[in-house]
């Protein structure tokens, strides 16, 4: 079960990073439709590390009812050799207008062992709300909708939006306000800049961002406990690492592949 939280945690935790919120708009530099990147998923267990699992977050055009859209995905499994014991798929789905960066739509389909999820989450940004039809195993609808503030994301627009956001001028120990909607909830979170650090991958060595983000009580995270995020210092802002300590062992998010980046990899150290 760690596997499907701990991928939908680390939606949030990309929507973290770097949000300043203070602007809803988004003059894009910094990615492009073809973009794909891979991480894997680790979890520590008496002093083993697992590989446990892997997620994939991806970027195209769209059309969405006439508007032109960024759709992008992110996609969530447990590794073949654990579906044994808990088989994970998980699917989510978001559309955004390009234009405005207005999130339009966001969906999410889980198959989790014998649970599922099926959320379909529509934006009006004109009235500020959002409108939520679930299906559940049995086929049976629910409608509800919840009231959001300005500069309100979805995960996955919210992944994307903060990769534009600039790092040069924080300062140690700087807090940013952020909201975030998720299932039916709004979240006002925090993440604290911890200043930079060289971080060495698969991949080379890298100048990076170093975060920590406040963890959201309820899930396999403990109340008052905090992640720890690296991200490249340079136009692409990837995430190379991310850990969390969690109520049983941690976890544990390495880059395992990307392709079809906008920009040059100027973080790495030469």
């Amino acid at each position: 079960m760690f596997i499907r939280k701990f991928v939908a945690a680390l939606i949030l935790i990309f929507f973290f990073i770097g949000a300043r919120a203070q602007s809803c708009e988004m003059h894009n530099n910094f990615f492009k439709p073809g973009e794909q990147i891979t991480y894997k998923i680790y979890y520590h267990w008496h002093f083993v590390w697992l590989e446990s699992g892997e997620v994939t977050f991806s970027v195209a055009e769209h059309n969405y009812q006439g508007i032109p859209s960024y759709y992008f995905t992110g996609e969530g499994h447990s590794y073949s050799k654990y579906d044994w014991f808990y088989q994970v798929r998980d699917t989510f789905k978001a559309y955004v207008d390009t234009f405005g960066y207005a999130p339009l739509r966001f969906t999410r389909y889980s198959n989790e062992g014998s649970n599922h999820v099926n959320n379909d989450n529509l934006f009006d940004n004109v009235h500020h709300k959002v409108f939520c039809f679930s299906r559940d195993k049995d086929k049976n609808y629910k409608r509800d909708s919840v009231k959001i503030p300005d500069c309100t994301f979805d995960p996955l627009s919210g992944i994307y939006f903060t990769r534009s956001l600039d790092f040069s001028k924080a300062k140690v120990n700087d807090t940013i306000p952020i909201t975030l909607y998720l299932d039916n909830h709004v979240y006002h979170i925090h993440i604290r800049y911890l200043g930079r650090e060289v971080e060495e991958t698969k991949f080379g060595k890298f100048r990076c961002n170093k975060l920590s983000v406040s963890l959201i009580s309820g899930t396999i995270f403990k109340q008052g406990e905090e992640m720890t995020v690296w991200v490249t210092d340079d136009n692409n802002r990837l995430p190379i690492f991310i850990e969390a300590p969690i109520i049983i062992g941690s976890v544990r998010v390495e880059l395992l592949s990307f392709s079809n980046l906008r920009n040059p990899m100027d973080a790495k150290v030469k």
